[in-house]
């Protein structure tokens, strides 16, 4: 910490380089000191023109770092333009951050606007008549304004001097950080010529590699992006994951309900949930919507078997605002109360203090992993303690080798130890995002009414961040474009959007980059409890658990994509499609050392650490730590990969080449093929490899992104080789 002093160090006068409101608000706030970081960013935003990444842990005092200095720059012009945007990845968030800079430009002729889906439209004309002060906004509601105020766009962004960018970790890979790139490529073209450079602010708790976020942040000169860093590594971390096995029925008795005995098992979560949760605001998350409403729902339970009130809260991306917006409010009341969520509370919304994190099943990322811990412990003094929940499988001595491995549990063991290691995946850009690079064509014509092809790549390849797409790719996207009736040329050789252009162009959807599904309602009275995806809804009659209550389906109204619902007493999980994202190949690495290491992670409750033990055990009978090659059943080879997603999926692409019908198995791939002939046709394939092109022709569905349809399976093949898949040659020489 840096005190406020009247004596000449070099930290005092940090403070002393801010406006006298932002001094003055400081006080009145009651701080007497400010962070490193907080000292460090202000010295560079306001004494140098440097482009800034600010890395700290969650409540680590960044949105400050960034605003304190930024207030104050832009201080003495509040008007004539919007001087700052804030990008945020969630409404929620900018809500959040919306309270925060206006108390801190309180003693400042600024003010502070916010931009969404929930803004009144009066707000937002408001705005676009006096533009001023700093915009917080959404990457879907920037797309929004470029295309629907293009008129209005000189004048909101003229004297535009910084753009600040939270959670930049998000939008590293993807196509919403392609996305966002774009949109502010777009943005500075209405910068005025004699204005200062509009500096770029990124902030994360867990960026992977500085250097890619440093080329995000600025393209052309990453190098003039400044680091400012505070690692946290004071704080103390609590870490304890609990194991659970299921019970295998006795030799001869009759076998328990899969059902049955993973409830049983699932009740036990919820018990140990309850008895570590009762006396304190907690945050738990689960890797699937349906656990998350199922495990609050047995914990409530449990609350009521015990005497106790109902404690336990839901919150995902499923559920009507409402009912996010009233968990998000209980929860900051101070009420010691536990919601159970989804990645929706990974990122900094404003909930109060959090004693404790669950993890309910693997986690799939340390990055992910890392910001759920971040959420916990964040006054001062105050350690970071998670708890984490790993339901095992019995040994079955009859079961193939692979499945007698407690992969979760393992899984979860490799990412704690990463994180305790301050390891944290680096970001892999797309560089052949198809999909975006379509909606952003659309999107460009549709704000400038038409443009020649030539200004378009300059405007999205050369200057926005479609790089990678040389001149003979793109003209042979807007060729397929063209085909697909996206966008059609002029007699003057302008391009203009074509009937389906159009049509896209018009969808309630298209500020978004990524794909949305069509989704059924729920209804409940009155009120709408949330929405579930079309392949999800369920049958009159049904029960399911949903928002925390138990409900029973009396109709569904496939006109009005409408699902009826009333209170019910008998539980259900609701149905949900989806999953978690790409493991890393590290990880993966990092588990095999799991398996071939005699520590025990001290970290480990008595059940987990027998459960390790056997499983080790095992790895030593069958020397899977070495071994590539596993024979078992009939003709059926196990390929021990130790690899991550994206290379997994490039072996099954390779074996499908050969003709081998493969199955993924986490750790492994389940080839139907002796281990010989196996063996033989890998060592063959060395002195041939097949091609990219070759690979991505095996990999299917074609189409992962949204836009995707509009393109020919060839040119998507391009992309999938690209983005989708690694070299494999590696691989290959580890069989021996």
């Amino acid at each position: 910490m840096t005190e406020f002093s009247d004596t000449p160090s070099r930290n005092a006068s940090a403070f002393d380089l801010l406006a006298e409101g932002i001094q003055r608000q400081l006080y009145g706030m009651g701080w007497r000191e400010l962070r490193e970081i907080q000292a460090s960013a202000i010295r560079v935003i306001l004494q140098t023109d440097q482009d800034l990444l600010i890395m700290a842990e969650t409540a680590g005092g960044k949105t400050e770092a960034a605003f304190l200095p930024l207030l104050s720059a832009i201080s003495s012009e509040p008007e004539g333009s919007v001087r700052a945007i804030y990008v945020g990845p969630l409404k929620a968030l900018i809500n959040d951050q919306f309270g925060r800079l206006e108390d801190l430009c309180s003693h400042l002729d600024l003010k502070v606007h916010r931009w969404h889906g929930d803004v009144p439209a009066s707000h937002k004309a408001a705005l676009i008549k006096e533009p001023s002060g700093i915009l917080l906004i959404t990457p879907e509601s920037l797309e929004s304004l470029l295309i629907n105020r293009t008129p209005f766009l000189g004048s909101l962004f003229g004297g535009l001097r910084a753009v600040v960018i939270d959670e930049v970790h998000a939008f590293l890979e993807g196509e919403r950080g392609t996305h966002l790139a774009s949109l502010l490529s777009r943005v500075l073209r209405y910068v005025k010529p004699d204005q200062p450079r509009t500096r770029i602010i990124g902030l994360s708790a867990t960026v992977g590699d500085a250097d890619v976020a440093r080329r995000y942040l600025s393209p052309d000169v990453p190098q003039r992006v400044a680091i400012v860093t505070d690692d946290g590594s004071g704080k103390e971390i609590q870490l304890r994951i609990h194991g659970f096995v299921k019970e295998v029925a006795p030799s001869g008795a009759q076998s328990l309900e899969g059902d049955e005995e993973d409830l049983r098992v699932m009740q036990q979560v919820a018990a140990d949930l309850v008895e570590h949760c009762r006396s304190h605001s907690n945050l738990v998350f689960a890797n699937s919507k349906a656990d998350i409403e199922i495990y609050a729902d047995l914990a409530n339970e449990t609350c009521r078997q015990d005497g106790l009130a109902e404690t336990f809260l839901v919150h995902h991306g499923s559920l009507a605002k409402d009912v996010r917006e009233d968990a998000e409010a209980t929860m900051k009341s101070g009420r010691c109360m536990t919601t159970v969520c989804s990645s929706t509370l990974e990122m900094g919304i404003d909930i109060g203090s959090v004693r404790m994190v669950g993890q309910i099943g693997p986690p799939w990322s340390v990055s992910s992993f890392k910001q759920r811990l971040g959420r916990g412990g964040r006054k001062d003094g105050e350690p970071r303690r998670l708890r984490g929940y790993v339901i095992c499988d019995a040994v079955d001595s009859e079961a193939d080798p692979l499945s007698r491995l407690p992969i979760d549990l393992v899984q979860t063991i490799a990412v704690c130890d990463l994180m305790l290691r301050k390891w944290v995946e680096p970001p892999s850009p797309s560089k052949l995002d198809l999909s975006t690079l379509s909606q952003q064509v659309i999107s460009v014509i549709a704000e400038l009414g038409a443009v020649d092809a030539e200004s378009l790549f300059d405007q999205l390849c050369c200057k926005g961040p479609f790089r990678y797409f040389p001149k003979s790719l793109f003209i042979r996207v807007l060729r397929e474009l063209g085909k697909a009736d996206v966008i059609e040329q002029g007699s003057d050789g302008n391009l203009m959007l074509g009937l389906e252009g159009e049509r896209i162009r018009k969808k309630k959807d298209f500020y978004a980059a990524f794909a949305s599904r069509t989704e059924f309602s729920l209804v409940a009275g009155d009120r709408l409890l949330g929405t579930l995806p079309m392949d999800s809804v369920p049958a009159i009659g049904e029960h399911l658990v949903f928002a925390a209550r138990r409900w029973r389906v009396v109709d569904v109204d496939a006109l009005k994509l409408s699902i009826y619902v009333v209170s019910a007493t008998r539980r259900q999980p609701p149905r949900f499609t989806g999953g978690i994202g790409d493991v890393h190949t590290r990880v993966r690495e990092e588990m095999l050392a799991v398996f071939a290491s005699d520590v025990e992670p001290a970290f480990l409750d008595t059940t987990a650490r027998q459960v390790l033990q056997d499983a080790r055990r095992i790895v030593r009978e069958h020397d899977f730590a070495r071994r590539r090659l596993v024979s078992y059943g009939e003709s059926k080879t196990l390929w021990l990969t130790w690899t991550g997603t994206k290379h997994q999926r490039s072996l099954i692409a390779l074996l499908a080449v050969m003709g081998v019908e493969a199955f993924d198995r986490e750790i492994a791939i389940e080839c139907r093929a002796p281990m010989t002939e196996l063996r033989d046709r890998l060592r063959a394939s060395r002195s041939v490899l097949p091609s990219g092109l070759a690979l991505a022709n095996m990999v299917a569905p074609k189409g992962y992104r949204k836009y995707d349809y509009l393109f020919s399976p060839g040119l998507l093949d391009e992309a999938i080789a690209v983005d989708r898949l690694d070299p494999i040659g590696s691989a290959i020489d580890s069989i021996g």
